[in-house]
């Protein structure tokens, strides 16, 4: 007896929106958007890796994490990029917007992609 087994393809397609050159972002500063109503913050890294979050703070709802303070600090033996909000200092992960100094509620964060030096953000369809 044999078993057949169809391969399956499918093809994702990511709903992108452009939002401004990598050039335009300082290493280790962020920077606020407006897009479409929402206020992100935009980050880049001393090592060049690019991140959105909501610009308002989980805690607090002020519009300040643009002007966190980046860093970094090793979760489960890797090096993860963070930003402590400025007002309460929690700091969170810039990959996934978890808190890792307190019980805040997480930072909401969006995927980026850079190409060919253009940043975009994946948007939900």
């Amino acid at each position: 007896m044999s078993t057949q087994i169809a391969e399956v393809t499918r093809e994702a397609t990511l709903n992108l929106v452009p939002l401004c050159s990598s050039a335009d972002l300082e290493r280790g500063w962020g920077e606020a958007l407006l897009l479409e109503g929402r206020q992100l913050a935009l980050f880049r890294t001393e090592e060049d890796a690019f991140y959105a979050t909501s610009h308002h703070c989980p805690n607090s709802g002020a519009k300040v994490i643009a002007r966190g303070i980046l860093g970094d600090t090793v979760v489960d033996g890797s090096n993860v990029s963070t930003v402590a909000c400025p007002l309460h200092k929690e700091v969170y992960r810039l990959d996934t917007g978890e808190c890792l100094n307190s019980d805040s509620l997480p930072l909401p964060v969006q995927r980026l992609v850079e190409i060919e030096g253009q940043l975009w953000m994946e948007q939900s369809k």
